[in-house]
C-alpha cells in the first residue's frame, strides 16, 4: 500500500468513524428527549424540563446541519 493509498484509506476510515459517531449521538438525543416528552406528558411542565428539551432539540439541529440552532 502506498502512502496516497494509505491516507485515502485513513481519511474514508476517518469519514466512517464520524458517520458512526453521529449516529450514536442522535440515538442518544433521541432517547433522552423521548423520555423528556414522556415526563412532559405525564405532567412535568417544569422550566428546568422545558428548557432541557430546548436544548436538546437544538442540538439534534445543529446535527442536522443547522448549527445556528444551538445560538438561540
Amino acid at each position: 500500500m502506498t502512502s496516497a493509498e494509505r491516507a485515502q484509506w485513513q481519511a474514508d476510515q476517518d469519514a466512517k468513524d464520524a458517520a458512526w459517531e453521529r449516529e450514536l449521538e442522535w440515538r442518544h438525543i433521541t432517547r433522552k428527549l423521548e423520555a423528556l416528552y414522556g415526563a412532559v406528558k405525564a405532567g412535568d411542565g417544569s422550566e428546568y424540563t422545558r428548557q432541557r428539551v430546548g436544548r436538546l432539540e437544538a442540538l439534534q439541529q445543529a446535527l442536522m446541519g443547522f448549527p445556528a440552532a444551538l445560538a438561540d
